[in-house]
């Protein structure tokens, strides 16, 4: 019996639009009426994250950030990670100013921009609160004046591939990396991914792995697919993302009318 929905946000509870479409909020409501839990499990921000979810207030838990923070349906903070202060100074510096744009994420929502012009405005537009302003984000981070959770840069994908390469390379063993998206690549804390924060929610909600349902379509989701037979990746995902879930769907919709139908089977049987 699945117990608990984990659903990734962009790309698949979200539409191009950045909105839950009405067939999926229909949906995720009769998963609630069907007396199912829900949590939202996504490379945004809590604070990003609320706002989405406003259709469904304190109805859902929350793995931001990749896993980095974990939060209760109650807001309850259960779980925040970080990378030591001197590791995260090293990564900024290993990531080159003039390729990329880098933005430094806190566990406390707040984030920072490296630099600030047309081009990292074009992508801060993309999440949804305003950055933190800081004119040196080399001297914070040495001097611990905020810690870093997440260290996200944009770019062209190829060069992003490569950056990811040697960022592993150069920091092997310290670091977990995941190309969340077309033009992003997020580099977390070693240990730190969503398929951690969803080990740390369910062991918490006393939930055992196969009880729970994982819906995505990005390679920052195949941590949470390894954790239970019942991963979902999205029709547009990439190969390897298909290649690695147990079924294939076009929506969160079609996701959940399979699990309800799970579920009525193994009450059946």
């Amino acid at each position: 019996m699945i117990k608990l929905i984990v659903s990734d946000l962009d790309g698949t509870l979200l539409d191009q639009g950045k909105q839950i479409n009405e067939r999926d909020r229909r949906a995720v409501r009769k998963a609630f009426d069907s007396g199912l839990d829900l949590c939202i499990a996504s490379g945004r921000m809590n604070a990003e994250i609320t706002i989405i979810m406003r259709p469904f207030p304190n109805k859902y838990h929350a793995v931001g950030q990749n896993g980095a923070t974990v939060r209760l349906n109650n807001r309850r903070l259960l779980g925040a990670k970080d990378f030591a202060p001197d590791l995260s100074l090293q990564l900024l510096q290993a990531v080159p100013r003039e390729e990329f744009i880098s933005f430094v994420h806190c566990t406390d929502d707040s984030y920072y921009a490296r630099v600030h012009n047309e081009v990292s405005r074009s992508y801060e537009k993309r999440i949804m609160s305003e950055s933190s302003v800081h004119n040196n984000l080399e001297d914070a981070l040495a001097n611990e004046v905020f810690r870093c959770s997440k260290l996200a840069c944009f770019g062209e994908l190829a060069e992003l591939i490569r950056l990811e390469a040697r960022l592993n390379r150069q920091f092997p063993g310290q670091i977990e990396t995941f190309i969340s998206d077309k033009d992003c690549l997020d580099i977390m804390p070693l240990h730190v991914s969503k398929g951690t924060g969803i080990s740390l929610l369910i062991r918490e909600l006393g939930i055992a792995p196969d009880e729970i349902a994982c819906i995505g379509d990005s390679f920052n989701d195949l941590s949470m697919f390894a954790l239970t037979p019942h991963s979902f990746a999205m029709a547009e995902s990439h190969d390897e993302i298909r290649g690695q879930a147990s079924t294939i769907v076009h929506s969160v919709a079609e996701a959940i009318d399979q699990i309800l139908a799970y579920n009525t089977m193994s009450v059946a049987n």
